[in-house]
């Protein structure tokens, strides 16, 4: 068949199935698709290996040359600089939010969750498993058996809480820390009048009880009058039966997490008037987190946390048409921002939102211990990796992390040759073959990977494994490849 028939072939092929659309090719004839791009890449590689300024660099410029909206998190204090630089080279700057202290962009994520266009919005149990999603990422994954019961505890706590918002409609964070704030704690509180009288907690159950109660008895009133009975029946009678550890084990679990939604700047960026929302990449923009771990610590992990998750169950919400643009999540230091259940979950599903993981790290013990180490983090970091199909391991000095590398390309019967002699009256000698079976490429390998820098002439190396297909160069599921430095 001639050579411009089959151009011909591919290109319609790429109009009619959008995810066939190339981004690249690495050669000989391999290309790395949009469907490709949408099953997610993981970057390992030790410090200084260059894998955010080499490979990162060449997926991001893909990503944003080819209109991809973006939603990107910050660890370290001069990603959004280089973020900006990227976007500027590749003329996506007028798509640039950048959302932090002084940004003039607000996210009331409350808010959202309660007017977003869906069934499932405004239900006290999506924002309160929106919480409890945020509280457990970052390392703090809660699954030992005896947190079940404060999780359980903590989980009817915020929903209550939630619910009293929702019918006295309060559209707020705050409104949800402050009724917990102010809840009994004990019935002698409950008996007190001062007590009652500047409790936010109780005068919102009693406002509500008062207002329903000169109403006509419709069903929606009767509905109304139900909810707030079990309102009612948690804050008042089995949160003060509560025995006290138990009640400040939850609460302290609480206001760790929410206090730092009440402080600035996140009480500015989160109780406003919204101008930004995770949907907004479905429009193109590159969203910018700039609230960078290694300076605002939990509060910036918290809120970064919270817009991943966010920009995932919006992912998973939206109607995919033949037009629809991919979105990628951009995590470096990715360690620090893990939810490991709900991000095994989406990455499973992500190909067919359109959605993009760009998860880079320096090794397997790193993400190992924040998914909640031993055999239960391996575990979960087996079945995340298992779920990003393509994979860049650059230098590494960590051996498990090679190992891991080494065993994904697999082993081989490899023959190698092997002579001997003895010397004595009579000498002999001889040589011979010997089959094994070895790693393809020995785990060894990943340590002798070029770094980049002026040393290699701004050139850096990567073992890129692909899960599904061979690449035609080495015949095998691995290629190794040479990426120039973007140093912008």
């Amino acid at each position: 068949m001639p050579l411009n028939t089959i151009v011909k072939m591919e290109q319609n092929e790429q109009q009619d199935n959008p995810l066939k659309r190339v981004l690249w090719e690495w050669e000989y004839a391999d290309f790395f698709t949009v469907g490709a791009s949408c099953q997610g890449c993981l970057i390992m590689g030790g410090t200084g290996s260059s894998k955010t300024t080499s490979s990162g660099a060449m997926i991001a410029g893909h990503y944003l040359s080819n209109g991809y909206g973006m939603l990107v998190l910050t660890a370290k204090g001069d990603e959004k600089e280089r973020f900006i630089r990227y976007c500027k080279q590749y003329g996506r700057e007028r798509d640039i939010v950048v959302f932090g202290p002084n940004s003039g962009e607000y996210f009331n994520f409350y808010d959202y969750e309660l007017s977003r266009e869906d069934d499932g919005k405004g239900l006290a149990h999506n924002i309160a498993d929106v919480l409890l999603n945020v509280m457990k990422s970052g390392g703090n994954d809660g699954h030992e058996t005896d947190k079940a019961f404060w999780t359980n505890t903590l989980s009817m706590l915020i929903i209550n809480a939630i619910e009293l918002c929702l019918i006295t409609n309060n559209k707020r964070f705050e409104h949800v820390y402050q009724i917990i704030q102010s809840a009994p704690r004990n019935r002698e509180q409950l008996k007190n009048k001062k007590w009652r009288d500047s409790s936010k907690c109780f005068q919102l159950i009693h406002h509500v009880v008062k207002h329903l109660s000169n109403k006509p008895e419709t069903e929606e009133v009767k509905n109304r009058i139900r909810q707030i009975r079990q309102i009612e029946d948690f804050f008042l009678d089995s949160w003060v039966n509560l025995s006290e550890k138990t009640r400040s084990i939850v609460e302290q679990m609480f206001f760790g997490f929410g206090d730092r939604f009440m402080r600035e700047p996140v009480y500015s960026l989160c109780n406003g008037k919204t101008t930004i929302t995770p949907d907004d990449t479905m429009k193109g923009k590159i969203i910018i987190i700039d609230l960078p771990y290694m300076i605002y610590d939990k509060t910036g992990q918290d809120i970064q946390n919270l817009w991943k998750y966010l920009w995932q169950r919006a992912m998973q919400r939206r109607k995919i048409t033949k037009t629809s643009r991919p979105c990628c999540i951009w995590v470096d230091e990715f360690q620090y921002f893990m939810n490991p259940e709900k991000d095994i979950q989406f990455q499973s599903t992500a190909r067919s939102y359109r959605a993009c993981s760009v998860y880079i790290t320096q090794n397997v013990p790193n993400v190992i211990l924040n998914a909640g180490g031993g055999e239960h983090g391996k575990t979960r970091f087996k079945a995340l990796a298992g779920n990003l199909s393509t994979k860049f391991f650059h230098c590494n000095s960590d051996p498990e992390t090679n190992e891991f590398a080494a065993d994904l390309i697999g082993r081989d019967w490899q023959w190698s040759a092997n002579e001997g002699h003895t010397m004595g009256e009579n000498f002999s000698f001889n040589r011979g073959q010997s089959e094994s079976f070895q790693y393809i490429v020995d785990p060894q390998e990943f340590t002798k990977l070029k770094t980049g820098g002026a040393e290699n002439n701004f050139l850096a190396e990567a073992i890129v494994h692909r899960i599904g297909k061979s690449f035609e160069s080495t015949g095998y599921n691995y290629k190794k490849v040479t990426l120039k430095q973007i140093l912008l």
